[in-house]
Parts: structure tokens; sequence; C-alpha cells
């Protein structure tokens, strides 16, 4: 019986007992049924054997009694003959790492399992790098086996007693102590027991705990990570034969956890075939299912045959491989437990065939298998789609035509074929040339096409086409037509995609060193989205003349006619880049380059026109070249124009030279400097839109080259201006965008009652805070204040208010709340702690003059009022600017309520804010006045200090129609006296 079973494993199946006696002469080596025994996991006890005989003890920590590696070979040790992978054994070697094996092969592997060692068998109930030690805490290592129990249910086992991995300590204090044994049971099941401990934290190991037969591909093993969820005692099954349960001082099996290996029983034929298969089709890919057999088989052979040919049945004991099988006269389309498959190209269909699916049961998950049920096997057929195109490609492209050609498709004849191509604009093949679907013989592989645009991209695709079904789409290819030379371009580069240029568009890159400088198409730094061009130095030298880094435009028949110009818009990175203008003779390296113009750049975009009615030269290609500036930085290009000059063309340039609080200083230069005849007119706006020719123009005279702009409130504007070359003629508009520089008016206060940064303040280079944290919390109002913390190399810190007047009168004062506190709790006022410098600039910031300065004051722990005249500022705008300096300490210096007040007015008509009221505040519609006195009249600013309302005797003024933000609304009762607040709109 046991002969038996071993032949009929020997190929790498299973076989039935009859056909085992009469495959005698197979060859045995391919024997493989370790991979079918079953596995289960329980918890006993683990119980040593009693007088056991002793195979080795260890005597010593090193040297001949130290147990390492040691292998021992007991011969005729078991009373009975021992059934393991279909043979029988009675000796045994045993080895020091852990295992047990069959045959004449002696190693000294830690890992049997994976080894490509030629053993007969392998147990392995802890297989790992082990080594004995000697004498701690009074026990030594041993290994030892006995025969345990009665006929028919003795066991042969083998114990390991008190062993370690060989990496880790035999200290007293830390180290593991493993025992575990081998039980070989006369019926063919083998127990592996273990009493695995480990004192301190003893050095972790990985172990091979499994099955093998007689090669590393018929195993079955166990494996976990050593972790709360992957252990000793949940492990899975091992997907490869190194597969290892990693053994750590935290996660060793519980004491008599007891694993139990069972050989497979033997094979029966499948009594019954599968039913109902369904067949489907999507385009060339078949697709199955099917209800499976009953009582079911554990697996299921698919033979798949072209129509006019049988498959062969199969043969028992064989396992069948995917592919072409000549012995069954069919493709092998499946094999294994499934009820559904999947049939495409890469299983052998192909295109436009009636397939014919034959299905047989199979029971395999056993000795003596696979076995085959070859009566009345389930069949079913089907008819697919044709493949689609394959590998379509262009030739001989011109500039009005191109050839198209393709693979021959592997179809075959179940129903008539044609070809269609389709070639369109676009990848979404709406816009189709004329003639497009082209209908084609499926014998065809090319199309010519003709009639269509020179500089354009064209996409092409195609599909089969069966009268019963179609196939996908192929891939889609594409391509440009040629260029030919052109009167006027303008390109943004936007409907490109990647890092490829548009067509017709070249680049030449040359360099002093061997590193070549890029051009490429980006999307950083664009002016007009999504696309630009950057030119990157890339380590070359960009001052060397052999450098070239030129973007070569499309050939151009008009060059050197003097009708026309270049508009481009560029910036730079690094100081010193230059944008240069030239005319090629070509597109490639060796074309000759003549210089239009060197233009130096500015960090942000600015558009520049050349004008190149002075060219006689014989280029036909425009090059917007890189020179100078650092190898390692970018130029930036986009919005390229070649155009007629207009007869009127705009203005050169347009500068802005200052900014003021209620204005700007704007100057422009003509081409060639060349005055119109009847001089500019210009507007200001609010919005980024040209103005339409009925809006109001302010005129300039000719020769006048700036304007004086005033009388603007605090905002964002934009400057259009136009040269009126005739009273029926003008040039296209230039503007130019600026900002008035932020003020209020007085008197004014800020109080800092939301998280938003006020509007016109300046952080300098090491910033205040706006918020509270510490002690550094606000007075008065609210909570928030503006605070720094000063220790070490964070010494200093700086801001500046926004621009506060003009001041009416020479009796106004300015005044602030300021604290010092330690940065650690209680968050007490230093000693020693530093100084703050208070100046003040009447010209927004371009120079300040020191008012005062505190130096090391004594600090209460609360804030510190400041007054200061401002006496001297009459008819001016004044700033308020703050430098503080740390000299010793870790504390933050805060600030708080700054106002600038008229004193005069204060001590005779300002309301105590005891007879007054003003709420809800913060709002969301409205504010309501409470007052003693009779409300005379109201005035409503903006935080620019624009008058935005006004109104008369009223005790409710509403904000609905206004933006979020900071209002100041100042009251005027029937006394006279006045009253102004800062509302807030939520």
């Amino acid at each position: 019986m046991i002969l038996n079973r071993f032949f009929k494993k020997l190929t790498g199946n299973r076989l039935s007992l009859i056909g085992a006696l009469v495959l005698s002469s197979w060859n045995i080596s391919n024997a493989q049924i370790v991979s079918y025994y079953s596995f289960a996991q329980s918890q006993g006890t683990y119980t040593s054997l009693s007088n056991p005989t002793n195979i080795v003890t260890a005597t010593a920590v090193s040297g001949t009694g130290f147990l390492d590696e040691n292998v021992y070979t007991l011969d005729n040790v078991i009373p009975f003959s021992f059934p393991f992978n279909g043979t029988s054994f009675n000796s045994v070697k045993v080895y020091a790492n852990g295992f047990i094996s069959f045959g004449t092969t002696a190693t000294s592997t830690s890992d049997p399992i994976s080894s490509g060692n030629a053993y007969s068998g392998v147990i392995s109930p802890l297989a790992a790098d082990l080594s004995s030690f000697y004498n701690i805490n009074g026990v030594s290592s041993s290994i030892d086996y006995s025969v345990v129990g009665s006929a028919p249910n003795r066991e042969f086992v083998v114990q390991w007693s008190h062993f370690r991995p060989y990496s880790s300590s035999q200290s007293s204090s830390a180290y593991h102590d493993w025992n575990f044994q081998a039980r070989l049971h006369e019926n063919g099941s083998i127990k592996y027991v273990y009493n695995m401990t480990a004192v301190g934290n003893p050095t972790a190991t990985n172990t091979k705990v499994g099955l093998r037969g007689t090669t590393s591909s018929d195993y079955t093993n166990r494996t976990a990570s050593g972790n709360a969820t992957s252990n000793w005692s949940n492990s899975t099954q091992g997907t490869s034969s190194s597969s290892g349960i990693a053994s750590n001082y935290s996660y060793l099996p519980s004491q008599g956890l007891t694993f139990t290996w069972t050989a497979p029983t033997a094979c029966t034929t499948p009594s019954s075939q599968p039913s109902n298969l369904n067949l489907t089709n999507t385009g060339i890919i078949i697709n199955g299912s099917f209800t499976p057999s009953s009582p079911a088989a554990d697996k299921y052979l698919i033979l798949r045959n072209l129509n006019g040919t049988t498959p062969i049945a199969p043969v028992n004991g064989t396992i069948y491989s995917t592919g072409e099988n000549v012995s069954l006269n069919s493709y092998v389309a499946y094999y294994g437990a499934n009820t559904t498959f999947e049939n495409n190209y890469n299983h052998g269909i192909k295109g436009n065939n009636q397939y014919t699916y034959t299905i047989y049961s199979v029971n395999s998950n056993c000795t003596n298998g696979p076995l085959y049920n070859v009566q009345n096997p389930l069949t079913s057929s089907i008819t697919n789609c044709p493949i689609t195109v394959n590998g379509i490609a262009a030739s001989n492209i011109t500039s009005n035509s191109f050839n198209i050609s393709w693979s021959a498709s592997e179809n075959g004849n179940a129903n008539p074929i044609n070809t269609i191509i389709e070639v369109a604009i676009d990848s979404n093949f709406t816009n189709q040339i004329t003639g497009s679907p082209f209908t084609l013989s499926t014998s065809s592989t090319s199309q010519n096409i003709t009639g269509i645009q020179p500089n354009t991209q064209y996409f092409i695709r195609g599909k089969n086409v069966s009268t019963q079904c179609q196939s996908a789409y192929s891939s889609t290819a594409s391509l440009y037509t040629a260029c030919v030379p052109t009167t006027t371009l303008s390109e943004n580069f936007d409907a490109v995609t990647g890092t490829n240029l548009p067509n017709c568009w070249g680049k030449i890159l040359t360099s002093n060193n061997s590193s070549i400088p890029t051009i490429s198409l980006t999307t950083t730094d664009t002016f007009s989205a999504p696309n630009n061009i950057s030119f990157y130095g890339n380590g070359a030298t960009m001052t060397d003349a052999a450098t070239k880094v030129i973007l070569v435009s499309p050939e151009l028949t008009n060059l050197n006619a003097g009708t026309h110009r270049l508009r481009i818009k560029a910036r730079r990175t690094s100081a010193d880049t230059k944008l240069q203008i030239v005319a090629l003779t070509g597109n490639t390296a060796s074309a000759n380059v003549d210089i239009i113009e060197t233009i130096p750049l500015t960090t942000t975009y600015q558009e520049y026109t050349v004008y190149l009615n002075g060219y006689t030269g014989f280029g036909n290609y425009l090059g917007i070249r890189r020179v100078d500036g650092s190898s390692y930085s970018y130029m930036y290009v986009d919005d390229v124009i070649w155009e007629p000059i207009p007869s009127c063309p705009e203005l050169s340039s347009l500068t802005l030279n200052s900014v003021s609080y209620n204005g700007a200083n704007i100057s422009w230069t003509n081409v060639a400097n060349q005055q119109p005849a009847s001089g500019y007119e210009y507007i200001v706006t609010t919005t980024n839109t040209p103005p339409a020719n009925t809006a109001t123009f302010v005129n300039l005279a000719s020769g006048t080259n700036s304007v004086n702009l005033s009388s603007l409130t605090n905002g964002t504007y934009y400057f259009w201006i136009r040269r009126l070359c005739s009273s029926t003629e003008k040039s296209p508009w230039k503007s130019v965008t600026f900002t008035t520089i932020p003020t209020t008016p007085a008197p004014w206060k800020e109080e800092f009652l939301t998280s938003t940064f006020p509007q016109g303040w300046v952080n300098g280079g090491n910033p205040f805070t706006l918020g509270t944290a510490r002690g550094a919390t606000g007075n008065g109002n609210s909570a928030t204040n503006l605070y720094k913390n000063l220790y070490g190399s964070l010494s200093t810190g700086s801001f500046n208010t926004i621009a506060v007047g003009p001041l009416t009168t020479n009796t106004y004062e300015l005044s602030f709340y300021y604290k010092q506190s330690n940065y650690n709790s209680p968050y007490a006022a230093l000693t020693d702690w530093g100084n703050f410098d208070v100046q003040i600039s009447t010209d927004f910031g371009t120079t300040w003059t020191t008012v005062g300065t505190v130096n090391n004051e004594a600090g209460t722990g609360n804030y510190i009022k400041k007054t200061y005249s401002l006496s001297g500022y009459q008819g001016q705008f004044v700033q308020v600017k703050i430098v503080a300096n740390r000299t010793a300490g870790d504390f933050d210096l805060s600030f708080d309520n700054f106002e600038i007040k008229d004193t005069v007015i204060l001590a005779t008509n300002e309301v105590s804010k005891d007879n007054i009221k003003i709420y809800p505040n913060p709002t969301t519609s409205f504010v309501k006045i409470d007052s003693k006195e009779k409300v005379r009249s109201f005035e409503l600013y903006n935080i620019s200090g624009q008058l935005i309302s006004k109104g008369g005797q009223v005790q409710e003024i509403s904000l609905e129609s206004f933006n979020s933000g900071l209002y100041i609304l100042k009251v005027t009762l029937e006394n006279n006296q006045t009253f102004t607040q800062k509302v807030i709109k939520k």
C-alpha cells in the first residue's frame, strides 16, 4: 500500500490505487504528497519523556561538549514502518538544529524546508540555527528519543531539551530555554509539542516549522510575524518554502501548544460533472461560469477547441498546465477550483472564432490523484468578436498627406469582417476628416490620407467589425503634418501637454562644457496659464559664446520684409539674465545667428516689443535666446506674437515711477521716440478690463511723457493710456497697475479687535505676532495684542503702523500700551530685558525719526501707557514704528491700544464712554446708538478713510449693504460733542 501511494504521487499527481498498480514503472522522483498534508492546532500538555534513550547531552560551553549543527544517525530505531511522503522509514537523522530527516543526506543547514539538499523527507518542529547551553541555573541541553504507546497507536518521539538560538545569550539572567518534541505516529500523522520559555530579554530568531518532501517545492509550513496579531498561537500557512515563525521572548508558544499534520487520504473519481455552463464575450475575451458538480469536486479541468476539433479525455494522475496540449488535442484554458474563468489574448484566444469549451470534474487534494470524471463532460460553444487593429503607424508625412499602415489582424473566419479606420483632429474623434471613417476589407493593411492641413496634429484609430459584433478600438496613434512657412504666429504654449514644444517649434542647445542647458514646456511661473517655456542653464556657462540656449520659431516668410514686429512676455530669476532676439538661417546649431536686440529682464513678467523693420539679413527663423545670468537659474517666456506693425503702434513702455497715498507718477516712451500727432488719452479704472470707447478719457498733448495722478482714495487702480495718431486712428491700450499707500484718518485707534493683521501695518524682518500667548494677552476690549518672544539669537523685532492723517492741528498726541513678561509662568516682569525705540515717518516709511526710547523700564506685571506729542506734525501723515532689542532674558514684549487723537478736542468736545454706547459690536447688520444726549448726525468711514455713509438724527445705523470688515463711526451730538468708535461688520 505504501509503495503504491508513493508511485501514485511520483509525477506530481495523485492516482487511484488501481492506476498505481498499472503504472509501477513511472519515475518515482516526481512524487509530491507532503503539500497535501492537513494541519490542525490544539492546546495540550507538554510531558517530558520518561526514561528515554539519550542521543547526546551537552557537557561544556564550547568544544566537543558543545552542541552546534551536530547530526545523529539512528538506524532502525523506529519499531514500525513509518509512512511518510509515499514510502516507509525505520531510520532517521536527528539534528541539533531542531529537525529530523529521512534518507542518506546529512547537512548543517538551519532551514531544511527551503534547502536544495536531497532529503527523502523532513520533519521540522523547530528548525533554526540552534545550540546548547551548559549548566545554566542547573540545566544543560540534551536530545533523547523513545517509543511510547502500544500498537497500532505507537509513537516514535524525538525530544530536544533546553536549546536556544545560537545568537542568543548563555547568561543566567537572559536566555531562551526551548523544549519541544516531534511525535511520529505509526498511522503516518505527526505532532509537534512545545514548551518554550525565556528569561529576561534574549535575542529573537526565525524558526522553520513544517514538513518537506524530496524537493523544496513539495512542502507545507507555518508563518507568523512575532507580534500581537501574528504569532505561534495564530500562525498561517506559509506562502513560500522559506516562510517561518518569528520567535521572540514576548511571543513564544503557550506551554503544551500542539501542531498536528495528517497525511492525505486516497483519491476517488468525482461522481458527477458541473452543469449550466454560461459563455459570454466582450470583444475577443470569453468569460465563462458554471454550477459546480454535486457532490463538489475540488478542481475542474477546462479544455478549449476550435470549431472542427475534438478534445481527447484527460488521463488520471496527470496535472495539465495551461496552454496548448497535444495529448489532449486542445488548449488547456483552466485547471483549478474556480467555477468562473476568463480567456483573453494571453490565453491563446484569437478573434472571430467559434470555440467549444469542455469541462471535467477533478479530485486532486488527496493521494494517487488527480482523478478525472471523463463521462459526459459539460460542453458549450461561443463565437467571439474580432481582435482589434494593432500596430497603427504613419509614414510619408507631408504638409497635406500621409500613409497609415497596420499589422494584419489575428482573426478567424467565423463571420465576415471589415476594418474601420478613423482619422480626426481631436483625440475624442468628434471632428473627423472628410472620408472618415474609412471602411476597408479585412485584407487591407494600409490607407493613404490626403487633402489635410499643414502644421496640424491628427489622431488615428481602428477597429474590426464582423456581422455579429465588433472589436474595441485600437490604441490611438497621432502625428503632425509637415510645417510650412508662415507670415504670422501667436503662441501661448497652452494647446500642448507634457514637456514637448508645439509643432514646428524647435530649440538649439549647445554648451561650453559637458552640461547641456534645457528648454522645456512647463507650468511653472506662467504669464497666461497653464503653460510657458523655461530656459535653464543646467551647469553651462551662460556668458560663454559657445553656449546657445535658443527657442526657434516656425519658419517665417517675412522676417526681412520690414513690416512685422515681435511681442513677447518674459521674466528672469537671476540678476543679469538677458533675453536676446535673433534671426536664424535655420533651426539647427549650424545656423547663422544675427542679433536683433538684447533686452535686460526683471523678476516680474514684462511685455517687450521688438521691431524688425530694419532687418535686411537672410534669416527665416526667429530665435528667442537666453544669455548671461547664473547657470542654475531660469528665464521664462510666454505669449509670443509675430504680427504686422500697427500703423498706430502702442507705447513702447509704460513705467510706474512712484505711488502716493492718493495717486501715482507714471511715465512712458514711444517707439523710436516718435510722438503721436494728436497726443494721448488715458483713464484710471478699478478693473483689469480695457475701457470701452464710450468711456470718458483725459487728453494729453503730444510731447507729454508723464502724468501725476492724485485725488484717489485708498485702493488698487489700473492706468490705461493710448496714442492718438490722428483724430480717427488710435493705438492699442497700454496699462499698468498700482495700489495707493494705505492711510486712515485721524483721530485713529487700533485695539486689535480681530485676528486679522491690520491693513497698512508692516512687520519687520523679525516679525511680531498678532494673538495671545502666555503672559502676552491684550489690554482692554480684546485679549489679542501684538507681541514677540525675544530670546537668544532672536533678539530684535520691529513693526510699523498704517499712515494716519493728515493731522489737522498741532495738538495731536500718540499713545499706546506695552508690557514685558517672562516667557515662563507666572510671566513676571524682568528687571533687565532691553529697550525699544518709538519712531515717526512723515514720508510713508522712507525715513524715520526716533521720538522716544524705552530702556530697561521696570515692569509692573501690567500694561504701561506711553504718550508722545505730535505737535510738530500738523498737516502731515504720520506712521509709527517700534524697533525692539533684547539685551537679556527670555521674554514676551507686547503692545496694544495704539491711538492718535487731538488733545484739545478731547478736552472740550469728546464724549465720555459713560454717556454713549454703540452696540452690538461686532454686528451682522446694524448698530444702535444709546446716548444721554440727542444725536445730531453720524459719519461712517471705511478703513481707508473714505466716507461711505452719513445721516442726521438716528438711533440705528444699517451696515447690511457693506462688506465684512472694520469701519469707523463718528457720532456728533446736539451739544457739539463727538464720539468716534471702530465698528466690526461680521
